[in-house]
């Protein structure tokens, strides 16, 4: 991806962040307090990660839905933090599971701090996202992001026990990334419709833009693994590759490989034994089978969902930016 695309990739997500910079400021400035708040090394631990966030997508999410309904109150800002809480959590315990020692070219609080350190502040994290939803005083909102906590943790384990299977179907592969990443996004939309008192069907609506957002969001970040530069990425290089994850290229390549192949597939993933040039000889298998334009024609089928749905949502200058985000976020740069 050029500079000019990763530009025009980013354009909504900019717009958003300038409709909505009172309340993300607001955000920044609830985390900030939680975290001085709680002892000296949990508050390094939590502000190295939230330093080293992106672009703050899930919670922009939150405060968008609610914008829809001209909600600019207290109650969205608390749950926008609950969500970024939610998620940097999550990292904080991905890091530790697969051993990573970079997450947006800086070193992993796991490298810094250790694993025992990291998982204690991840679990943290956690409680004060559940005591953030509770100050809303919104059942509804919290049961929503509640569920997505914990189905976060089923993807976690079932993103596991996939690992180093290419052979996985892709049925299979998107249960995982349904629970490990589109639930967040999902719960995080519908929880700003919760708390603006939008209806069901627009809360539902809000969940399939936010769940299928996700959906894409993840197959995107699973190609970059393979084709984009480093420096734009949060992780090394062909990370995914050498710890044998099981992601939706791979498992098209193995689909569509030949006997040969499958043996390549068999001795890099399955069991690791992985030498020099190989991982430039699965890009080559990639490009042989058209994989690149197979997932993004996938991510196109999502992301044409998650337009769809909010057609049941107020019409509106954040609703277009959300349209846009969408259709922007097949070339985004992570």
């Amino acid at each position: 991806m050029n500079e000019q695309n990763i530009k025009d990739s980013e354009k909504s997500i900019l717009q958003l962040k300038q409709a909505l910079r009172k309340n993300l400021e607001a955000v920044d400035q609830e985390i900030i307090s939680r975290l001085n708040k709680s002892i000296p090394l949990i508050n390094d631990i939590g502000t190295h990660l939230i330093n080293a966030a992106g672009k703050r997508l899930r919670p922009l999410l939150t405060l968008a839905m609610a914008a829809q309904f001209n909600n600019y109150s207290k109650n969205p800002i608390l749950l926008a933090a609950a969500v970024e809480f939610i998620h940097t959590a999550t990292l904080l315990h991905d890091d530790v599971v697969d051993e990573s020692n970079l997450r947006r070219g800086k070193k992993t609080a796991n490298i810094i701090w250790g694993n025992e350190f990291s998982v204690l502040a991840g679990d943290f994290l956690f409680a004060q996202s559940f005591e953030l939803m509770v100050e809303t005083q919104s059942i509804d909102a919290l049961s929503s992001l509640a569920s997505a906590s914990c189905k976060i943790t089923q993807g976690e384990f079932q993103q596991m026990q996939i690992a180093n299977k290419p052979e996985t179907s892709i049925e299979n592969y998107l249960e995982v990334i349904g629970k490990k990443t589109a639930e967040l996004f999902g719960a995080s939309c519908k929880s700003g419709v919760i708390i603006s008192e939008g209806n069901v069907e627009q809360q539902n609506a809000a969940y399939d833009y936010g769940f299928n957002l996700g959906l894409a969001f993840q197959i995107v970040d699973d190609l970059m693994d393979f084709n984009n530069l480093p420096n734009k990425m949060g992780k090394n290089f062909g990370d995914d590759f050498k710890l044998g994850k099981t992601t939706l290229p791979v498992i098209l390549a193995w689909q569509k490989s030949n006997p040969k192949e499958k043996k390549f597939w068999v001795r890099t993933l399955k069991e690791l034994n992985q030498k020099p040039n190989d991982f430039s000889n699965a890009i080559d298998i990639f490009n042989k089978y058209n994989i690149f334009n197979e997932c993004k024609k996938k991510t196109k089928e999502f992301i044409s969902v998650s337009v769809k749905s909010l057609e049941k949502l107020p019409d509106s200058e954040i609703k277009n930016h959300l349209i846009g985000l969408a259709n922007e976020s097949i070339e985004r740069s992570k």
